[in-house]
Formats: structure tokens, C-alpha cells, sequence
């Protein structure tokens, strides 16, 4: 008998509707005054499988009653809700043509399915039907006439409302759902304000960013704008006012509804210096930021594409708001904590919001007896009271701003009324110290006049000495060619006039200046070694060795600083010999700010110039070396340099002379 009764049972499910008892038989148009509940006829499938199954795959499923079924799936654990509800209308009038509406609740598609074809569509997502939903879709049942209808209704998670199913006429429809918009007047008010209030405070932060270009600004605009799109969500989705596109609802409700705490946290963050007084409690909060952000991000590809990656049942714990809360309660401590004067703005705020966030889910509204429809229907609208508790936070943050500004101004004039006495102790002390300054000043000044006179005195001592160097070389170059004209060699005496008038013209040049470059210095004493060389019969030969890393272009030396040692090493080294010798001049920089210059002779020493007693030779020894002595002295005066002169007797073996070397040190 139990098996009987069980497969009489299968085949009533698998064969749809049974006629005694869930065809619903009208004779003609209805007279009714008020919605028909039709949930006892109607039969119920939700779908669990991965894919939304085909419109012919539906015929074939099992159906089960309506009722007992919703109340179990009702808070489903999946992102997405497929429902099937299946009716017959039986019109047993032979000429009336019924004409119905059907109200299957707010849902975010809505299909309507007779056994061939879908003949009506709906929904709160279903663009270009702003209100369809309030007054139904469309039911003509022909006289004599059964229909058996399937209702595929799309939901998300946690987006599903109590839902119903009712038949009614078509003045019912009008009238029900006119009253509806009329009852939905002061929700509508409601949520107006609260977004015109959001809209105006994001404007206050807009312009408290351009005064003071503060980075938590930008945090409190975000936090601001991404509550007043999220109350224009709830206000197009309730009342059905089609502000946005679905795509740009699927973004608002995926992602708005958690960055709004992650923007008002980090804003609290700026605000109260977390990162620097609570490092630890601030990587806390940063972490549970970015499982917000995942979060965001499955719940945008599963609300707008119906994919999730993991396995479905596990949608709601992967979306739970345990992060969000803790992300609250660390809020709430850290705040508590903290030492800013402004911290308890930031806590009622968040208080606030808390508080008018759970009241809902007390459902102590709901028990209580209510005159006013429309009262009722703000009461009964969940994210009113989320939309007016983030409303209150975001008024609280105004203050903690306006009061933190507040603590900035006074700050301010603290800091410029103490900048001001410290201005006039520093004046004080400065015009003391200018006092004693003057007085070291005068005598600096004194000081600064004798050493000024002194540096001219020795600049003309200097130029002094240049003229006297340069009639006593010409003196020399004269005495040479007399020489030769005495002798009557004119071929020679035409040789030497040439090479003299080139020296004679570099060393007018370089007379001038008090300095010259190495190469017209060294161009100069080759000029005169050659007329030397050609006084004495080419008994003088020279070597000029310059090492190859000098710019001799740019290294200055002052002029005729080397002639006067040449001079001597062939007067009173070579000249003493029959044979003549040699002069080898080495140019070298050892360092970046030194040269080296050694004169060297193979001629027969002082020692034994010193016996020849030539007295030419010795007044040309007192005069020329006399003067480039001085020179140097002076040199050494006027450009605060160390340059230094070292003349070293060369001997051999047997201590017998075998020449003179002059080292020179000249700092660049």
C-alpha cells in the first residue's frame, strides 16, 4: 500500500498540475476586490546544478509543492538563486476571454513560460519595464481553455525579499500597485535626504581638500561618494527608477557596499596616525582591507557573470562580513585608544552606524502595531536604516574634520604668536651682535685696506722686476750679435737677428702678463739656447723633455722664470769647456696642482766657475739669479704659493764635479 501511494504521488509531481486540486478553474472574468493567493496551486523547482538549465530541460524536472519547498531554500548558501514555480489556469467559460495579472514579488529577472514559448518578461534588472513589477505581467486565458505557466525568477544571494505570488484583475493591479508608489512617498523622501545630505557633504570635502590638501581628504570623498552611489542603488532598485544601467548596479552593489569600510578605515587611519602609533593594529587593518577587496571582486564576477571559481555552497562563507565586522571592532578599539583630541567624533560615528546597522536584524520593529502603511514600509526596508546610519557617521566625520581643523587654526596662531617673540629675542640678540660686529667690522676693514696696500705694493714690486728682467736679457742678445759683427760673419749675424727678433717679440709678449702658458715659456727658452748655441760655435746643445699627460695650453707660470737658470748654467757650466755640453730641461706634474721643472748641465760646477773668477759672468750671476730670486719671494707673497728652488751640485764616484741641477717647484 506505501508503495502505492508513494509512485501515485511520483506520477502527480512528474505530470504537472493535478486538476482537482492545483488547476486554478475560473469561469470567465473575475470580480475580485483584492489580489488572489494562489501559492497552494502552484508547484516549485530550484535549480542546483553548475549551468542554468534549458527551458526544455525544465519540462522535464520534478516539481514539488510551493510552500513547504521556499521555506527551506529560502536563505540559500548560493550566489546564484534559479526558481521555477509552475500553475494552470482553467477558464471554463465557452465565450469570456480572461484577462489577468500576475504578481510574482521583485526579483532580478523574471520569465514567464506557457509549454511552447516565454510570452513575458520582468524583473528589477529588466531594462525598459521600470514598473512592470508593480503591476504584473500579462495572463489571457482563452474561453474554454487550460494553460499550464512556468515562472523562472533569478535572484542573488542575500538579495532574495519574502516572497509572493498572486493573481489579479487588471483594475486590482492598477489600483494595488498605485497605491504602492503612494505608499512609498516618505520612503522615497527618506532616502532622498539621506542622499542629498551624503551629496552635500562630499561637496564639503571636496572644497576641505582644495583648502588644505590633506591626504585623508581624499580618503573621506571616497568614503562619501561611495555611500551616496550606494543610496541611489537602493533608491533605483526599491522604487524603480532606472538612474542606473544593470552593469553599473552590479558594480555599485559588488563593490560599494564593501570599499565603503575600507575607505571610512582608512580614512580613520590617516586621521589618527595609526601607522605611527598602532603599527601592529594598522597591518591588522590593512589585511583585512585586502580580504575586502577579494571579497569585492568574487562578488562583482559572480553577480554580473554568474561565475565563481569555487565550489557554489561555499559562495557565502567566501562573502562572509566577519571581515567587515572585525574590520569595525579593530576600528573601535584602535579609536578608543588613541590620543588625538578628535578620536571621539570618529567612535560615535562609527557607533552610530553599527548600532542602526544591526537594529534590523532585531526585528523588534516588527512586532509592533502600525497605523501608518507607509511608516511600515520604511521600517521594513532594510538599507534605510544602513543608509541613514552611514549618513550619521559621515556627519560625525564632519565634525572630527571641522574640530580638527579647528585644533590646526589654533595651532596655527600658537605657533605665530610664539614665532613673533621669538622673532624679537633673535632681533634683539642680532642687533647686539650687529653692535659688536660693526666694531670687529672697522677694524677688519683697517686690517683689510693695509693688506690691499701691501698686495699692490707687491704687484708693482713685481712688475718692477719684470721690466728690469727683460733690459737685462735684450743687454745679453745685443752683446752676441756684436760678436759676430766684429768678427764680420754676416750670414751668421743675419741668422741670429732672425731667431732674436722672434724672442725679442715673445718676450715683449709675455712681459706683459703675469703669467704665461708653459708653451710659450718653453718656446721662449728654446729661442735662447739657440742664440747661445750659435755664440759659442754650437758648444751648447739642449734637451726639453715635457711629459706627454701636460696641457701645456692651459698650465700658466709666470713669465722668464726660467731663463735666468739656463742663463747661468751656460755662462758658468759650459762655457768653461772646450768641448761645450749639454742642457737637458724636464718638465714634469706629479700631482694636479704641481710642477716640476729640473735644469740639469754637464758643465764644471760651481765650484770651479766660482775660481775662474769671470766677472761678467759674475755680474750676470748676482743679477739675473738676484732677480728671479726676488720674483719668486714675491710670487710666493702675491699668490699665497709655496714655489720652491734647489740647486744641487752633481758629482761622481770621485767626487770630482761633473755638473749643476736646479730643481724648481712651482704649485699650479
Amino acid at each position: 500500500m506505501r508503495l502505492i501511494i508513494a509512485l501515485f504521488c511520483l506520477f502527480i509531481a512528474a505530470t504537472g498540475l493535478t486538476k482537482a486540486q492545483d488547476t486554478i478553474a475560473l469561469n470567465g472574468q473575475p470580480k475580485w476586490e483584492k489580489a488572489f493567493d494562489m501559492a497552494d496551486h502552484c508547484l516549485f523547482y530550484e535549480e542546483t546544478a553548475d549551468q542554468p538549465l534549458t527551458f526544455t530541460e525544465i519540462k522535464k524536472a520534478v516539481f514539488i509543492p510551493y510552500r513547504k519547498e521556499l521555506r527551506e531554500l529560502e536563505y540559500s548558501n548560493r550566489p546564484l538563486i534559479i526558481q521555477w514555480i509552475k500553475f494552470a489556469i482553467c477558464n471554463v467559460s465557452k465565450t469570456d476571454t480572461i484577462d489577468l495579472r500576475l504578481d510574482a514579488s521583485a526579483h532580478y529577472y523574471t520569465r514567464l513560460y506557457d509549454r511552447q514559448k516565454i510570452i513575458g518578461l520582468g524583473g528589477a534588472y529588466q531594462t525598459g519595464l521600470p514598473t512592470l513589477w508593480r503591476y504584473g505581467m500579462s495572463l489571457l486565458i482563452p474561453p474554454h481553455t487550460t494553460i499550464v505557466y512556468l515562472l523562472r525568477t533569478e535572484d542573488r544571494k542575500d538579495q532574495l525579499i519574502p516572497p509572493h505570488i498572486l493573481l489579479k484583475t487588471p483594475y486590482v493591479a492598477v489600483k494595488e500597485g498605485t497605491l504602492d508608489i503612494y505608499g512609498d512617498r516618505y520612503l522615497f523622501l527618506l532616502l532622498a535626504r539621506l542622499c542629498g545630505c551624503l551629496f552635500f557633504i562630499n561637496l564639503y570635502a571636496v572644497y576641505q581638500y582644495y583648502l588644505y590638501r590633506d591626504i585623508a581628504f581624499i580618503w573621506y570623498i571616497c568614503y562619501t561618494a561611495s555611500a551616496l552611489f550606494m543610496g541611489l542603488f537602493w533608491m533605483d532598485i526599491r522604487l524603480q527608477l532606472m538612474l542606473f544601467s544593470p552593469f553599473i548596479r552590479d558594480i555599485i552593489f559588488s563593490i560599494c557596499i564593501l570599499l565603503i569600510p575600507a575607505l571610512y578605515a582608512l580614512f580613520i587611519g590617516q586621521l589618527l596616525q595609526f601607522s605611527r602609533y598602532f603599527k601592529k593594529g594598522w597591518v591588522l587593518i590593512k589585511v583585512l582591507i585586502g580580504i575586502a577587496v577579494l571579497q569585492m571582486v568574487i562578488e562583482f564576477l559572480e553577480v554580473h557573470n554568474g561565475w565563481f571559481i569555487f565550489n557554489k555552497n561555499y559562495y557565502s562563507i567566501l562573502t562572509s562580513v566577519f571581515p567587515t565586522l572585525a574590520l569595525n571592532f579593530v576600528l573601535l578599539v584602535l579609536t578608543a585608544k588613541s590620543k588625538e583630541p578628535v578620536k571621539w567624533f570618529l567612535f560615535g560615528g562609527l557607533v552610530s552606524m553599527l548600532l542602526l546597522w544591526f537594529l534590523p536584524f532585531t526585528r523588534i520593529f516588527y512586532h509592533l502595531p502600525y497605523k501608518s502603511h507607509e511608516f511600515f514600509v520604511i521600517i521594513i526596508f532594510l538599507p534605510a536604516f544602513f543608509l541613514l546610519g552611514l549618513t550619521i557617521e559621515a556627519i560625525f566625520f564632519s565634525f572630527a574634520l571641522s574640530y580638527r581643523a579647528k585644533l590646526i587654526l589654533i595651532e596655527k596662531n600658537t605657533l605665530q604668536a610664539t614665532y613673533a617673540l621669538q622673532l624679537q629675542n633673535e632681533l634683539a640678540v642680532k642687533t647686539n651682535e650687529l653692535q659688536i660686529q660693526n666694531s670687529i667690522s672697522e677694524a677688519q676693514k683697517i686690517k683689510q685696506v693695509e693688506t690691499d696696500f701691501e698686495h699692490r705694493i707687491a704687484e708693482t714690486e713685481m712688475t718692477a722686476l719684470r721690466a728690469q728682467m727683460n733690459p737685462h736679457f735684450i743687454f745679453n742678445c745685443l752683446n752676441s750679435i756684436k760678436l759676430y759683427t766684429l768678427e764680420n760673419d754676416s750670414q751668421t749675424a743675419s741668422e741670429y737677428l732672425t731667431v732674436f727678433s722672434q724672442l725679442i717679440r715673445l718676450v715683449l709678449e709675455n712681459s706683459q702678463s703675469e703669467k704665461v702658458t708653459l708653451q710659450k715659456e718653453l718656446e721662449t727658452l728654446r729661442l735662447y739656447i739657440q742664440l747661445e748655441a750659435m755664440r759659442f760655435k754650437n758648444k751648447v746643445r739642449y734637451q726639453i723633455n715635457v711629459d706627454p699627460a701636460i696641457d701645456q695650453q692651459f698650465t700658466d707660470i709666470p713669465p722668464l722664470l726660467l731663463q735666468p737658470y739656463v742663463e747661468n748654467a751656460i755662462w758658468h757650466g759650459l762655457m768653461h769647456k772646450k768641448e761645450g755640453g749639454i742642457i737637458k730641461i724636464d718638465v714634469a706634474q706629479p700631482s694636479e696642482h704641481l710642477l716640476h721643472i729640473e735644469i740639469t748641465d754637464n758643465g764644471v760646477g760651481r765650484e770651479l766657475a766660482a775660481a775662474y773668477k769671470s766677472k761678467s759672468a759674475t755680474r750676470q750671476k748676482s743679477f739675473g739669479l738676484k732677480i728671479t730670486s726676488e720674483r719668486i719671494d714675491i710670487i710666493n707673497q702675491l699668490y699665497e704659493m709655496e714655489a720652491d728652488v734647489k740647486i744641487i751640485d752633481l758629482k761622481d764616484s770621485m767626487n770630482n764635479a761633473i755638473g749643476t741641477k736646479v730643481t724648481i717647484q712651482i704649485p699650479l
